[in-house]
């Protein structure tokens, strides 16, 4: 009688198990099946998926099989772990992330070998387009594309690092010509995965790393230009609202060149951690009385502070940072440091376009002159 473990259903079954992530060598054992043929028909499955012959490159951008091979999991497999489908065990999707990182593999990077010509599209990250920087930065790197003839697609990772590290791999399966990155959150490192195979630009942070091209207003010299009125205003106790490096690296920074300056100045700087907007009015009444101006990371953290002030009838000097949207609006009158948006988009479009016809172009730093607005929060 034959061994009903070799049935189509047995083999269906131990296609089902390897497909789930499953080693191709313990499968076998357990339904009786001799390894070779297993492989033969996981072969074939993944055949029938996608009948056209292709070849493994060797060195240069990773591939799907470069996945497959380092995991020790059929090309199936790996394809649905990196498109999240159902079906895949957790130690099989663990390895394929493990070997996403190692082996630098950016989602359809092929298409970059594909394609000889270009398709005059942008692809665009922003952060959050309901926050005023992000939203005036997606206004005008939608400007700037459309008068160079350029198509822009927009796409946001609102949630976390990972969800913007996969928008900008759905980006380039768009098959984009190049990336613009708006972000004050993603690393520089994740980035750089996409910079060293792609034409890629940061706008609106200061980055200057030697392996991405970078534009963003001069926030240092904002920084200091802010934290100079406030010494020659004769604030000497001043506090600094810095937001966390792990929460925001750029704003971090930001209150960090404030505080150094105000100290070089002689002032005695009191730097309060503080998170978002929503804890301003916690710190506000643990400040020193002796206090007498509080610099923020941003404009929203200057507007919480100001409606704070007036719950607690206590009167600050207060600066803010950016200039933009309703916050800028001669109604509250922040004193203020304006980013130069229209200009950082308009030259990081620029600075795409040409890297896009010049790969070969020398990694450039632009940093760009904003405007000191003085208002009556420091009157």
């Amino acid at each position: 009688m034959s061994d009903v473990k070799n049935t189509p259903s047995a083999r269906q079954l131990a296609l089902d198990r390897v497909a789930a992530g499953d080693s191709i060598e313990e499968t076998a054992q357990q339904y009786n099946i001799p390894p070779d043929r297993l492989r033969r028909w996981v072969g074939a499955a993944d055949a029938s998926e996608e009948p056209t012959t292709r070849t493994r490159p060797r060195g240069g951008q990773a591939t799907i099989f470069d996945l497959a091979e380092h995991t020790g999991l059929s090309k199936s497999v790996v394809s649905r772990a990196l498109r999240g489908q159902y079906g895949v065990s957790p130690d099989a999707q663990a390895r394929v992330a493990a070997a996403v990182e190692e082996l630098g593999y950016v989602s359809n990077a092929a298409a970059q070998n594909l394609s000889a010509y270009r398709t005059n599209t942008i692809g665009v990250l922003v952060r959050d387009a309901s926050a005023p920087f992000y939203g005036e930065m997606q206004s005008a790197l939608q400007k700037r594309g459309t008068a160079l003839q350029q198509r822009v697609f927009i796409t946001s990772g609102a949630l976390d690092n990972n969800d913007e590290r996969r928008a900008l791999e759905d980006l380039i399966a768009l098959r984009v010509d190049g990336l613009i990155v708006c972000s004050g959150r993603l690393p520089l490192r994740e980035v750089k995965r996409f910079s060293s195979k792609f034409p890629v630009v940061v706008a609106g942070r200061p980055d200057v790393d030697p392996a991405v091209d970078s534009v963003f207003g001069d926030e240092d010299e904002g920084a200091r230009q802010l934290a100079t009125h406030l010494l020659e205003r004769k604030h000497h106790d001043i506090a600094v609202f810095q937001p966390p490096a792990a929460i925001s690296p750029i704003l971090h920074r930001r209150t960090q060149i404030m505080a150094t300056h105000l100290a070089t100045g002689g002032a005695q700087v009191t730097a309060v951690a503080v998170a978002s907007p929503d804890d301003v009015s916690s710190a506000l009444a643990h400040l020193s009385a002796e206090v007498t101006a509080v610099m923020c990371p941003n404009d929203r953290y200057a507007a919480a502070l100001l409606l704070g002030m007036q719950r607690e009838a206590r009167s600050l000097a207060v600066t803010g940072f950016d200039g933009l949207g309703g916050l800028a609006s001669a109604l509250i009158d922040i004193t203020t440091w304006r980013q130069p948006i229209e200009d950082v988009g308009a030259a990081a479009v620029d600075r795409l376009v040409r890297l896009v016809a010049n790969r070969g172009l020398k990694v450039e730093h632009l940093a760009l002159p904003g405007r000191m607005h003085i208002g009556r929060t420091t009157s």
